[in-house]
């Protein structure tokens, strides 16, 4: 799979995943105990599917994501 980033505008982003499977994914704020989407909520995109998923964030925030085959939350 791939990710990538866009910056529109000041303390927004958006991230653009995409994978030949159907996967799930997080983004975790690395300067604070925040997780997008939260609530125990993850992101799902369908096999091969392109996904941009927009966050509002913090001025120099750091975000890392986590993303996962579905149905292999295992690993």
């Amino acid at each position: 799979g791939k990710a990538s980033v866009s910056h529109p505008f000041n303390n927004d982003v958006t991230f653009e995943i995409s994978h030949p499977n159907a996967m799930r994914v997080e983004l975790y704020s690395q300067d604070r105990d925040y997780i997008w989407p939260g609530n125990n909520q993850d992101y799902y995109l369908n096999d091969g599917e392109t996904k941009s998923i927009p966050l509002s964030c913090n001025d120099g925030e750091s975000i890392c994501y986590g993303a996962w085959v579905d149905g292999d939350e295992g690993t």
